[in-house]
């Protein structure tokens, strides 16, 4: 069962094949403190305000910059599905309800 994210009637999730992306941002847990956060509470259920989705969704972009760009696919096409809907709950106000197993 993957990581669900709820915000505004919109869903989208980080399936486990796409946790890797957590394992990236331990080497450099500073420089993603909002990636780091997250998956800190993974399991929890946390909810994510409009504030830390804008935060998650800069952090996206800077994993991706630094690990290969576009040349990295998985990566890429993992960030590249996520950045709508972190930019709507950031632009929307809107909080977002996770779930996960």
């Amino acid at each position: 069962m993957p990581f669900d994210m709820y915000a505004n009637g919109q869903h989208e999730a980080i399936g486990h094949q796409e946790e890797f992306i957590f394992a990236l941002i331990q080497a450099d847990g500073q420089r993603f403190p909002a990636l780091s956060a997250l998956w800190s509470a993974y399991y929890d259920d946390p909810r994510l305000s409009s504030a830390q989705a804008g935060a998650l969704l800069h952090e996206l972009i800077d994993l991706l910059a630094s690990h290969g760009g576009a040349a990295n696919k998985a990566l890429a096409h993992t960030v590249v599905r996520l950045l709508p809907f972190f930019s709507m709950a950031c632009k929307g106000g809107h909080e977002i309800r996770t779930e996960s197993d």
